[in-house]
Protein backbone atom coordinates (compact mmCIF):
# COMPACT_ATOMS: atom_id res chain seq x y z
CA UNK A 1 0.00 0.00 0.00
CA UNK A 2 1.90 3.09 -1.24
CA UNK A 3 0.14 5.48 1.15
CA UNK A 4 1.33 3.51 4.20
CA UNK A 5 4.94 3.42 3.00
CA UNK A 6 4.97 7.16 2.42
CA UNK A 7 3.36 7.79 5.81
CA UNK A 8 6.05 5.75 7.55
CA UNK A 9 8.89 7.58 5.81
CA UNK A 10 7.46 11.05 6.42
CA UNK A 11 6.76 10.28 10.08
CA UNK A 12 10.41 9.39 10.54
CA UNK A 13 11.50 12.64 8.88
CA UNK A 14 9.51 14.95 11.17
CA UNK A 15 9.70 14.73 14.96
CA UNK A 16 7.91 17.89 16.12
CA UNK A 17 4.20 18.74 15.77
CA UNK A 18 3.62 20.98 12.73
CA UNK A 19 3.07 24.69 13.45
CA UNK A 20 -0.29 26.35 12.99
CA UNK A 21 -0.51 28.84 10.12
CA UNK A 22 -3.22 31.04 8.63
CA UNK A 23 -3.03 31.21 4.83
CA UNK A 24 -5.81 33.82 4.75
CA UNK A 25 -3.93 36.24 7.03
CA UNK A 26 -3.31 39.46 5.13
CA UNK A 27 0.38 39.47 6.04
CA UNK A 28 0.75 35.97 4.60
CA UNK A 29 -1.16 36.88 1.44
CA UNK A 30 1.09 39.91 0.93
CA UNK A 31 4.30 37.93 1.54
CA UNK A 32 3.94 34.15 1.93
CA UNK A 33 7.67 33.47 1.60
CA UNK A 34 8.53 34.37 5.19
CA UNK A 35 5.95 31.80 6.30
CA UNK A 36 7.55 29.20 4.03
CA UNK A 37 10.95 29.80 5.59
CA UNK A 38 9.43 29.33 9.06
CA UNK A 39 7.82 26.09 7.88
CA UNK A 40 11.12 24.76 6.57
CA UNK A 41 12.82 25.49 9.88
CA UNK A 42 10.12 23.42 11.62
CA UNK A 43 9.89 20.43 9.30
CA UNK A 44 8.21 21.78 6.17
CA UNK A 45 4.56 21.11 7.09
CA UNK A 46 1.98 23.29 8.85
CA UNK A 47 -1.70 23.14 9.71
CA UNK A 48 -4.24 25.81 8.76
CA UNK A 49 -7.24 25.03 11.00
CA UNK A 50 -9.64 26.59 8.47
CA UNK A 51 -8.39 24.59 5.47
CA UNK A 52 -6.19 21.64 6.33
CA UNK A 53 -2.61 20.42 6.32
CA UNK A 54 -0.24 22.59 4.26
CA UNK A 55 2.78 20.78 2.83
CA UNK A 56 5.88 22.77 1.82
CA UNK A 57 8.91 20.46 2.00
CA UNK A 58 10.34 19.50 -1.38
CA UNK A 59 10.57 15.77 -0.65
CA UNK A 60 7.15 15.76 1.03
CA UNK A 61 5.61 17.40 -2.04
CA UNK A 62 7.19 14.85 -4.35
CA UNK A 63 5.78 12.03 -2.24
CA UNK A 64 2.34 13.63 -2.03
CA UNK A 65 2.17 14.25 -5.78
CA UNK A 66 3.08 10.68 -6.61
CA UNK A 67 0.59 9.12 -4.20
CA UNK A 68 -2.62 9.94 -6.08
CA UNK A 69 -4.37 7.04 -4.37
CA UNK A 70 -4.10 8.74 -0.96
CA UNK A 71 -4.16 12.41 -2.00
CA UNK A 72 -6.92 12.88 -4.55
CA UNK A 73 -7.25 15.82 -6.93
CA UNK A 74 -11.02 15.23 -7.09
CA UNK A 75 -11.63 17.48 -4.13
CA UNK A 76 -15.42 17.71 -4.47
CA UNK A 77 -17.22 15.18 -2.31
CA UNK A 78 -20.70 15.37 -3.84
CA UNK A 79 -19.92 13.49 -7.05
CA UNK A 80 -20.94 16.46 -9.18
CA UNK A 81 -17.53 17.24 -10.58
CA UNK A 82 -15.86 20.66 -10.43
CA UNK A 83 -18.34 23.24 -9.14
CA UNK A 84 -16.03 26.29 -8.91
CA UNK A 85 -17.48 26.98 -5.49
CA UNK A 86 -14.19 27.64 -3.75
CA UNK A 87 -12.20 25.52 -1.35
CA UNK A 88 -14.33 26.09 1.75
CA UNK A 89 -16.56 23.39 3.20
CA UNK A 90 -19.81 25.40 3.36
CA UNK A 91 -22.62 23.71 1.35
CA UNK A 92 -23.66 25.44 -1.86
CA UNK A 93 -26.63 27.71 -1.12
CA UNK A 94 -30.04 26.93 -2.75
CA UNK A 95 -30.11 30.12 -4.83
CA UNK A 96 -26.66 29.31 -6.20
CA UNK A 97 -27.80 25.75 -6.99
CA UNK A 98 -30.71 27.29 -8.89
CA UNK A 99 -28.24 29.17 -11.10
CA UNK A 100 -26.26 25.96 -11.65
CA UNK A 101 -29.38 24.24 -12.97
CA UNK A 102 -28.78 26.24 -16.16
CA UNK A 103 -25.22 24.93 -16.55
CA UNK A 104 -24.23 21.84 -18.47
CA UNK A 105 -23.24 18.82 -16.35
CA UNK A 106 -19.50 18.43 -15.78
CA UNK A 107 -17.23 15.71 -14.52
CA UNK A 108 -13.82 15.85 -12.88
CA UNK A 109 -11.32 16.19 -15.70
CA UNK A 110 -7.55 16.59 -16.08
CA UNK A 111 -6.55 18.90 -13.21
CA UNK A 112 -9.36 17.65 -10.93
CA UNK A 113 -9.26 13.98 -11.97
CA UNK A 114 -7.24 11.05 -10.67
CA UNK A 115 -5.76 8.12 -12.58
CA UNK A 116 -6.93 6.29 -14.63
CA UNK A 117 -9.30 9.07 -15.79
CA UNK A 118 -6.55 11.69 -15.57
CA UNK A 119 -4.18 9.41 -17.51
CA UNK A 120 -6.73 9.07 -20.31
CA UNK A 121 -7.22 12.83 -20.52
CA UNK A 122 -3.47 13.55 -20.67
CA UNK A 123 -3.09 10.90 -23.36
CA UNK A 124 -5.88 12.33 -25.51
CA UNK A 125 -4.57 15.88 -25.11
CA UNK A 126 -0.89 15.05 -25.59
CA UNK A 127 -0.86 16.13 -29.23
CA UNK A 128 -2.99 19.25 -28.77
CA UNK A 129 -0.78 20.51 -25.91
CA UNK A 130 2.54 19.04 -27.03
CA UNK A 131 5.82 21.01 -26.90
CA UNK A 132 5.90 20.92 -30.70
CA UNK A 133 2.45 22.45 -30.93
CA UNK A 134 3.50 25.17 -28.48
CA UNK A 135 6.71 25.93 -30.40
CA UNK A 136 4.65 26.33 -33.56
CA UNK A 137 2.77 29.16 -31.84
CA UNK A 138 5.92 31.28 -31.36
CA UNK A 139 5.54 33.38 -34.55
CA UNK A 140 1.93 34.16 -33.66
CA UNK A 141 2.79 35.07 -30.06
CA UNK A 142 5.57 37.37 -31.27
CA UNK A 143 3.16 39.04 -33.70
CA UNK A 144 0.64 39.70 -30.92
CA UNK A 145 3.40 41.03 -28.63
CA UNK A 146 4.71 43.31 -31.39
CA UNK A 147 1.23 44.69 -32.11
CA UNK A 148 0.72 45.47 -28.43
CA UNK A 149 4.15 47.13 -28.20
CA UNK A 150 3.30 49.36 -31.15
CA UNK A 151 0.31 50.57 -29.15
CA UNK A 152 2.30 51.77 -26.12
CA UNK A 153 5.85 52.30 -27.41
CA UNK A 154 5.50 55.96 -28.37
CA UNK A 155 3.69 56.92 -25.17
CA UNK A 156 6.57 56.46 -22.74
CA UNK A 157 4.08 54.96 -20.30
CA UNK A 158 2.81 51.41 -19.89
CA UNK A 159 -0.04 50.23 -17.69
CA UNK A 160 1.50 46.78 -17.64
CA UNK A 161 -1.50 44.56 -17.03
CA UNK A 162 -4.09 46.54 -18.97
CA UNK A 163 -1.94 47.19 -22.03
CA UNK A 164 0.36 44.17 -22.25
CA UNK A 165 0.51 41.42 -19.62
CA UNK A 166 -3.22 40.65 -19.81
CA UNK A 167 -3.99 41.11 -23.53
CA UNK A 168 -0.92 39.15 -24.67
CA UNK A 169 -1.83 35.74 -23.18
CA UNK A 170 -5.59 36.32 -23.40
CA UNK A 171 -5.36 37.13 -27.11
CA UNK A 172 -3.13 34.14 -27.76
CA UNK A 173 -5.29 31.63 -25.91
CA UNK A 174 -8.47 33.10 -27.40
CA UNK A 175 -7.01 32.85 -30.91
CA UNK A 176 -5.93 29.24 -30.48
CA UNK A 177 -9.32 28.34 -28.98
CA UNK A 178 -11.13 30.10 -31.81
CA UNK A 179 -12.69 32.82 -29.64
CA UNK A 180 -13.62 36.08 -31.37
CA UNK A 181 -11.28 38.89 -30.32
CA UNK A 182 -14.31 41.10 -29.74
CA UNK A 183 -15.17 38.76 -26.85
CA UNK A 184 -11.71 38.89 -25.22
CA UNK A 185 -12.51 40.86 -22.09
CA UNK A 186 -15.74 38.97 -21.45
CA UNK A 187 -13.72 35.79 -21.90
CA UNK A 188 -11.18 37.03 -19.35
CA UNK A 189 -13.88 37.99 -16.85
CA UNK A 190 -15.36 34.49 -16.98
CA UNK A 191 -11.90 33.02 -16.61
CA UNK A 192 -11.01 35.17 -13.60
CA UNK A 193 -14.22 34.22 -11.81
CA UNK A 194 -13.87 30.50 -12.49
CA UNK A 195 -10.21 30.54 -11.49
CA UNK A 196 -11.21 32.18 -8.21
CA UNK A 197 -13.78 29.42 -7.80
CA UNK A 198 -11.01 26.84 -8.12
CA UNK A 199 -8.54 28.30 -5.62
CA UNK A 200 -10.19 30.76 -3.20
CA UNK A 201 -12.59 30.69 -0.26
CA UNK A 202 -15.77 32.36 -1.59
CA UNK A 203 -18.59 34.14 0.18
CA UNK A 204 -22.22 33.85 -0.95
CA UNK A 205 -22.14 36.82 -3.34
CA UNK A 206 -18.92 35.59 -4.94
CA UNK A 207 -20.42 32.14 -5.41
CA UNK A 208 -23.38 33.66 -7.26
CA UNK A 209 -21.08 35.58 -9.61
CA UNK A 210 -18.98 32.50 -10.27
CA UNK A 211 -22.07 30.36 -10.95
CA UNK A 212 -23.35 32.96 -13.43
CA UNK A 213 -19.95 32.96 -15.15
CA UNK A 214 -20.00 29.15 -15.41
CA UNK A 215 -23.43 29.24 -17.08
CA UNK A 216 -22.33 31.96 -19.53
CA UNK A 217 -19.09 30.09 -20.28
CA UNK A 218 -21.03 26.91 -21.08
CA UNK A 219 -23.52 28.72 -23.30
CA UNK A 220 -20.62 30.23 -25.22
CA UNK A 221 -18.55 27.08 -25.72
CA UNK A 222 -21.11 24.29 -26.15
CA UNK A 223 -22.19 25.48 -29.64
CA UNK A 224 -18.51 25.83 -30.59
CA UNK A 225 -17.75 22.31 -29.37
CA UNK A 226 -20.67 20.94 -31.38
CA UNK A 227 -19.62 22.91 -34.47
CA UNK A 228 -16.09 21.49 -34.38
CA UNK A 229 -17.41 17.96 -33.98
CA UNK A 230 -19.46 18.47 -37.13
CA UNK A 231 -16.76 20.35 -39.06
CA UNK A 232 -13.20 20.21 -37.65
CA UNK A 233 -10.91 23.23 -38.03
CA UNK A 234 -7.21 23.76 -37.36
CA UNK A 235 -7.55 25.47 -33.95
CA UNK A 236 -6.73 24.02 -30.53
CA UNK A 237 -10.38 23.63 -29.59
CA UNK A 238 -10.98 21.43 -32.63
CA UNK A 239 -7.92 19.33 -31.78
CA UNK A 240 -9.24 18.75 -28.27
CA UNK A 241 -12.77 17.98 -29.46
CA UNK A 242 -11.57 15.51 -32.10
CA UNK A 243 -8.63 13.94 -30.25
CA UNK A 244 -8.46 10.20 -30.89
CA UNK A 245 -6.37 7.36 -29.51
CA UNK A 246 -6.71 3.64 -30.08
CA UNK A 247 -9.26 2.05 -27.74
CA UNK A 248 -10.10 5.45 -26.18
CA UNK A 249 -13.44 7.21 -26.70
CA UNK A 250 -13.23 10.91 -27.61
CA UNK A 251 -13.67 13.51 -24.91
CA UNK A 252 -17.29 14.23 -24.04
CA UNK A 253 -18.75 17.70 -23.64
CA UNK A 254 -18.91 17.03 -19.89
CA UNK A 255 -15.14 16.45 -19.96
CA UNK A 256 -14.27 19.19 -22.45
CA UNK A 257 -15.87 22.07 -20.54
CA UNK A 258 -13.65 21.79 -17.43
CA UNK A 259 -10.62 21.07 -19.62
CA UNK A 260 -11.21 24.26 -21.63
CA UNK A 261 -11.56 26.12 -18.33
CA UNK A 262 -8.19 24.75 -17.20
CA UNK A 263 -6.51 25.65 -20.51
CA UNK A 264 -7.88 29.15 -19.96
CA UNK A 265 -6.27 29.27 -16.49
CA UNK A 266 -2.92 28.03 -17.77
CA UNK A 267 -3.18 30.24 -20.82
CA UNK A 268 -3.68 33.65 -19.28
CA UNK A 269 -3.77 34.12 -15.50
CA UNK A 270 -0.50 32.31 -14.88
CA UNK A 271 1.33 34.17 -17.64
CA UNK A 272 -0.05 37.58 -16.66
CA UNK A 273 1.22 37.32 -13.09
CA UNK A 274 4.48 35.71 -14.16
CA UNK A 275 5.17 38.79 -16.30
CA UNK A 276 4.16 41.20 -13.53
CA UNK A 277 6.21 39.43 -10.85
CA UNK A 278 9.22 39.32 -13.16
CA UNK A 279 9.01 43.02 -14.00
CA UNK A 280 9.13 43.87 -10.28
CA UNK A 281 12.20 41.68 -9.90
CA UNK A 282 13.95 43.64 -12.65
CA UNK A 283 12.93 47.04 -11.31
CA UNK A 284 14.45 46.10 -7.95
CA UNK A 285 17.67 44.83 -9.61
CA UNK A 286 18.87 47.31 -12.25
CA UNK A 287 22.13 45.41 -12.67
CA UNK A 288 20.17 42.29 -13.66
CA UNK A 289 18.01 44.34 -16.01
CA UNK A 290 21.19 45.60 -17.71
CA UNK A 291 22.53 42.04 -18.03
CA UNK A 292 19.33 40.84 -19.71
CA UNK A 293 19.52 43.74 -22.16
CA UNK A 294 23.08 42.73 -23.04
CA UNK A 295 22.41 39.00 -23.26
CA UNK A 296 18.96 37.78 -24.31
CA UNK A 297 20.02 34.19 -23.56
CA UNK A 298 19.59 35.03 -19.86
CA UNK A 299 15.85 35.62 -20.30
CA UNK A 300 15.03 31.92 -20.20
CA UNK A 301 16.79 31.15 -16.87
CA UNK A 302 15.48 34.46 -15.52
CA UNK A 303 11.90 33.30 -16.15
CA UNK A 304 12.66 29.99 -14.44
CA UNK A 305 14.05 31.75 -11.36
CA UNK A 306 10.94 33.96 -11.17
CA UNK A 307 8.92 30.74 -11.16
CA UNK A 308 10.91 29.61 -8.13
CA UNK A 309 11.27 32.92 -6.30
CA UNK A 310 7.81 34.47 -6.81
CA UNK A 311 5.58 32.03 -8.72
CA UNK A 312 2.09 33.08 -9.83
CA UNK A 313 0.49 29.91 -8.45
CA UNK A 314 1.26 29.24 -4.79
CA UNK A 315 -0.73 26.08 -4.18
CA UNK A 316 -3.40 23.68 -5.30
CA UNK A 317 -5.57 21.33 -3.24
CA UNK A 318 -5.94 17.62 -2.56
CA UNK A 319 -8.37 15.60 -0.47
CA UNK A 320 -7.24 12.60 1.56
CA UNK A 321 -8.98 9.36 0.67
CA UNK A 322 -7.76 7.51 3.75
CA UNK A 323 -5.94 8.03 7.02
CA UNK A 324 -2.45 9.38 6.52
CA UNK A 325 0.23 11.53 8.12
CA UNK A 326 2.38 14.30 6.65
CA UNK A 327 5.15 15.97 8.60
CA UNK A 328 3.77 14.80 11.92
CA UNK A 329 0.23 16.01 11.13
CA UNK A 330 -2.42 13.28 11.25
CA UNK A 331 -4.82 13.47 8.30
CA UNK A 332 -8.27 11.92 8.38
CA UNK A 333 -10.18 10.58 5.37
CA UNK A 334 -11.91 13.43 3.56
CA UNK A 335 -9.62 16.12 4.99
CA UNK A 336 -8.16 18.82 2.75
CA UNK A 337 -4.43 18.91 2.04
CA UNK A 338 -2.71 21.97 0.53
CA UNK A 339 0.42 21.31 -1.56
CA UNK A 340 2.41 24.56 -1.25
CA UNK A 341 4.26 24.28 -4.56
CA UNK A 342 5.75 27.74 -4.10
CA UNK A 343 7.24 26.70 -0.76
CA UNK A 344 9.29 24.03 -2.54
CA UNK A 345 11.35 26.86 -4.02
CA UNK A 346 12.31 27.96 -0.50
CA UNK A 347 13.47 24.57 0.72
CA UNK A 348 17.15 25.25 1.60
CA UNK A 349 18.04 21.58 1.19
CA UNK A 350 17.34 21.96 -2.54
CA UNK A 351 17.93 25.68 -3.14
CA UNK A 352 20.75 27.10 -0.97
CA UNK A 353 20.11 30.70 0.10
CA UNK A 354 16.54 30.51 -1.23
CA UNK A 355 15.84 34.17 -0.49
CA UNK A 356 18.55 35.16 -3.01
CA UNK A 357 17.35 35.70 -6.59
CA UNK A 358 19.86 33.97 -8.87
CA UNK A 359 18.93 32.98 -12.45
CA UNK A 360 22.27 31.19 -12.77
CA UNK A 361 21.49 28.55 -10.16
CA UNK A 362 22.61 25.18 -11.53
CA UNK A 363 19.19 23.69 -10.72
CA UNK A 364 17.14 26.71 -11.78
CA UNK A 365 14.51 24.54 -13.53
CA UNK A 366 13.99 22.27 -10.51
CA UNK A 367 11.31 24.54 -9.02
CA UNK A 368 7.69 23.42 -8.63
CA UNK A 369 6.16 26.58 -10.06
CA UNK A 370 4.00 24.41 -12.31
CA UNK A 371 3.42 21.65 -9.78
CA UNK A 372 4.98 18.22 -9.92
CA UNK A 373 4.20 14.66 -10.94
CA UNK A 374 1.15 13.43 -12.84
CA UNK A 375 -0.62 16.79 -12.47
CA UNK A 376 2.29 18.93 -13.67
CA UNK A 377 0.66 21.86 -15.47
CA UNK A 378 -0.27 20.90 -19.04
CA UNK A 379 0.11 24.54 -20.13
CA UNK A 380 3.57 25.06 -18.62
CA UNK A 381 5.42 25.31 -21.93
CA UNK A 382 2.95 27.86 -23.30
CA UNK A 383 3.32 30.04 -20.19
CA UNK A 384 7.11 29.80 -20.39
CA UNK A 385 7.17 30.75 -24.07
CA UNK A 386 4.79 33.68 -23.61
CA UNK A 387 6.81 35.00 -20.67
CA UNK A 388 10.10 34.79 -22.58
CA UNK A 389 8.60 36.63 -25.55
CA UNK A 390 7.03 39.21 -23.22
CA UNK A 391 10.36 40.09 -21.57
CA UNK A 392 12.14 40.05 -24.91
CA UNK A 393 9.55 42.51 -26.26
CA UNK A 394 9.63 44.78 -23.20
CA UNK A 395 13.43 45.00 -23.21
CA UNK A 396 13.48 45.75 -26.94
CA UNK A 397 10.89 48.52 -26.71
CA UNK A 398 11.40 50.13 -23.29
CA UNK A 399 14.67 51.84 -22.37
CA UNK A 400 15.36 53.32 -18.92
CA UNK A 401 12.50 51.38 -17.38
CA UNK A 402 11.12 52.83 -14.12
CA UNK A 403 8.13 52.31 -11.85
CA UNK A 404 5.50 55.05 -11.67
CA UNK A 405 4.95 54.77 -7.92
CA UNK A 406 2.07 57.24 -7.82
CA UNK A 407 -0.05 55.24 -10.27
CA UNK A 408 1.01 51.73 -9.29
CA UNK A 409 -0.62 49.59 -6.61
CA UNK A 410 1.89 47.02 -5.42
CA UNK A 411 -0.44 45.32 -2.99
CA UNK A 412 -0.80 41.65 -3.78
CA UNK A 413 -4.00 40.26 -5.26
CA UNK A 414 -6.59 39.35 -2.59
CA UNK A 415 -5.91 35.64 -2.99
CA UNK A 416 -3.33 33.45 -1.32
CA UNK A 417 -3.28 30.88 -4.11
CA UNK A 418 -2.77 33.34 -6.99
CA UNK A 419 0.24 35.58 -6.43
CA UNK A 420 0.41 38.81 -8.39
CA UNK A 421 0.23 42.60 -8.10
CA UNK A 422 -2.85 44.79 -8.48
CA UNK A 423 -1.39 47.42 -10.80
CA UNK A 424 2.03 48.15 -12.26
CA UNK A 425 2.56 51.34 -14.28
CA UNK A 426 5.91 51.89 -15.98
CA UNK A 427 7.67 54.94 -17.41
CA UNK A 428 10.30 54.50 -20.11
CA UNK A 429 11.92 55.96 -23.18
CA UNK A 430 11.24 54.15 -26.44
CA UNK A 431 13.70 51.46 -27.45
CA UNK A 432 14.96 50.85 -30.93
CA UNK A 433 12.71 47.96 -31.96
CA UNK A 434 9.05 46.99 -32.06
CA UNK A 435 9.48 43.39 -31.05
CA UNK A 436 12.05 41.02 -29.68
CA UNK A 437 14.00 38.49 -31.75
Amino acid sequence: MPGKAITTRLRAMHKNPPPKIDLSDEAVVQCPYATYQILHRQGGTGVDPAIGTAVGGYQDLMALARDTATFSSSITQDGQGPRHMGVGSEPVQPDVEAIFENAHPMVNALFTADPPVHTRHRKLLSKALSPGRVRALEPHIRTVARELAEGFRAQGRLDLFRDFAVPLPVTVIADVLGVDRADLWTFKEWGDLMISGNIDVLDHAQRRRVAEAVVAFHRYFIPRIEARRARPTDDLLSEMVNAREADEPPLSTEELLPIIDQVLLAGHETTTNLIGNGVLVLLERPELLARLRENADLIEPFVEEVLRWDPPIQCTYRRATREAELGGAPITPGAMVVPLWAAAGYDPSVFPEPERFDPERPNVRKHMGFGYGPHFCAGAELARLEARIAFDTLLANCDVLALDEAESDLRRLPSFASQGYRRIVLRFSAGGATGGG
